[in-house]
């Protein structure tokens, strides 16, 4: 286990989602902070997402003000606040910027752990 895993699992955990898309966001948003925690330059990834993609969008200017503010936070607070289980953090999760990609075999893990599942390709008719 790595310390940002036992970061990650030492934070009240979300156990109320409004869907299983809140769910599999919340999670999504666990995995991207335990790496975090072990890797704190993602933030740069995150900060440059933010220049490229969401600073020119007018749309998106609170969503650029509330996390360029948050990535100049220590790394420990950062995490604490994306996975908060509260509107300000439901917001966070839904606005934050890419610092990682999550491997598919990873995701399908992922899934399996939350209940969801994945469409496959090979078997349209599947629900997801």
């Amino acid at each position: 286990m790595t310390e940002g895993e036992r970061f990650v699992g030492s934070l009240p955990r979300k156990a109320d989602f409004h869907d299983r898309n809140k769910r599999r966001s919340y999670e999504l948003t666990r995995r991207i902070a335990a790496r975090l925690i072990d890797d704190p330059g993602l933030v740069a990834n995150g900060r440059s997402y933010l220049e490229r993609l969401v600073r020119p969008d007018l749309a998106q200017a609170h969503a650029y003000t509330l996390w360029t503010a948050i990535l100049d936070q220590d790394i420990r607070q950062i995490v604490s606040q994306m996975l908060e289980d509260s509107p300000r953090g439901d917001l966070l999760r839904d606005t934050q910027p890419v610092f990682a990609v999550i491997a598919p075999e990873d995701r399908v893990d992922m899934a399996e752990v939350t209940g969801l599942h994945i469409r496959s390709a090979a078997s349209p008719d599947r629900r997801a």
